[in-house]
């Protein structure tokens, strides 16, 4: 059953690789030669500059784990350790959308 499930993803995963190649692909050549001059270009230079822009660019990590997450539990232990004036000139502060916590129903409770 895993082995399926692998199989499916490597296959879907080879499938969107070469259909966002492709489609860049298609567009450098109808874009970038038009408006710059530029030479056309084949798959696999479009996939080396994708894997190369991807380089440049922040690698190949994984998006949205790592400092967000520790940062985002930070902000929720220091959150929970304030007190309802810090609370609220926190909120004043930063408005509706503190970084990493949002206001509880006792504050919102409090207005009404």
């Amino acid at each position: 059953m895993k082995g399926k499930w692998i199989a499916k993803a490597i296959f879907f995963g080879a499938l969107a690789i070469t259909a966002i190649t492709g489609l860049t692909m298609l567009l450098w050549n109808n874009l970038a030669t038009a408006i710059f001059g530029l030479p056309a270009i084949n798959f696999f230079q479009t996939l080396g500059l994708m894997v190369l822009g991807r380089l440049l660019t922040g690698g190949f990590r994984p998006r949205g784990g790592g400092f967000g997450h520790e940062r985002r539990r930070h902000m929720q232990e220091r959150w929970m350790k304030m007190s309802a004036e810090e609370r609220q000139q926190f909120s004043k502060r930063w408005g509706r959308w503190a970084p990493g916590c949002a206001p509880e129903a006792e504050t919102t409770q409090e207005k009404a």
